[in-house]
């Protein structure tokens, strides 16, 4: 089943695949907010809060902390300079210090924000980084908002355990990127990232390369080139955050997903997303509880 842009606008939150591919396709023009949620209680100190935050749309040229974001409900999207995350429940995200970004929730989103002194622990990757929270994570977060910016800023055990909560980052952040879509500079990228929004759960090499009006040789070499991913890479990258949107935030059978993101088998699909997230689709709805937001017929492509 296919929805063209017009008619996925009257039942789409604008945090979601589709939408993050769409934004992929569009200058990321920072600004500073007016209104600045995500920044610490206290300049300078590390802490953490948790947030219910609805439709928060907030824009930075850059902190001076770190930010660790943890989504326990809802979605958020992260934007770049390079490109977007979408960032799913018991997902984090890392925002280094200095580092424009815009960030924007679906409603009802839930958050655990956590502020990192950057001489701290130092960061191993250029720019933002996700990956799924571990047990640990949890529980480490979880206590650091229990604790007031005033208790950290007067040292001791608190002030201890940021330290040591910003020194695991790097290990809990030492996976490939995932749930990233690269930005697109060029008339063809865009072409090509807006036909694969539009025809995910169809999109063949050949049917793009008409779309966009390159030979499937220049298509590829073009993908390669501007967005730093084959485009059987990005495909599969697109698929798989897709998946995991259906999954944890409708909580879709694993059958009615792996159609909709373009697998004609279940087995297929459960390969590919078992080599990705390192546990099976049935596997991760399991363990993975469903976000408060979920609407009972989402688009499926």
């Amino acid at each position: 089943m296919s929805h063209n842009r017009k008619d996925r606008k009257s039942f789409l939150i604008d945090v979601s695949t589709p939408d993050r591919l769409d934004r992929a396709t569009r200058p990321f023009e920072p600004s500073v907010s007016t209104e600045r949620r995500l920044l610490p209680p206290l300049p300078g100190v590390p802490s953490a809060e948790s947030m219910d935050v609805n439709r928060l749309c907030e824009s930075s040229l850059g902190d001076p902390m770190h930010k660790l974001i943890l989504v326990e409900a809802g979605q958020l999207d992260v934007e770049g300079s390079t490109g977007g995350w979408l960032i799913v429940p018991n997902h984090l995200i890392f925002i280094p210090a200095d580092r424009a970004f815009t960030v924007r929730s679906a409603p009802l989103t839930v958050l655990h924000v956590v502020h990192l002194d950057p001489s701290d622990a130092e960061w191993i990757h250029h720019g933002c980084w996700t990956t799924g929270a571990t047990p640990l994570a949890h529980e480490m977060i979880g206590q650091a908002v229990r604790w007031t910016p005033g208790q950290i800023q007067a040292g001791g055990t608190p002030r201890l355990f940021f330290r040591t909560l910003a020194s695991l980052c790097p290990e809990w952040f030492s996976n490939p990127r995932m749930l990233w879509i690269p930005a697109a500079r060029s008339d063809a990228m865009r072409s090509a990232v807006l036909y694969l929004r539009d025809h995910l759960h169809e999109a063949r090499l050949d049917g793009l390369s008409s779309a966009v009006g390159l030979s499937i040789r220049t298509l590829q070499r073009r993908c390669e080139t501007e967005l730093g991913l084959s485009w059987r890479d990005l495909l599969r990258e697109v698929r798989m955050m897709r998946s995991l949107e259906l999954l944890a935030s409708y909580g879709h059978s694993v059958s009615a997903v792996a159609s909709a993101v373009g697998f004609a088998r279940v087995g297929a699909f459960t390969t590919a997303f078992t080599g990705r997230f390192g546990m099976t689709p049935t596997d991760y709805l399991r363990r993975h509880r469903v976000a408060s937001w979920k609407r009972p017929d989402p688009p499926m492509s």
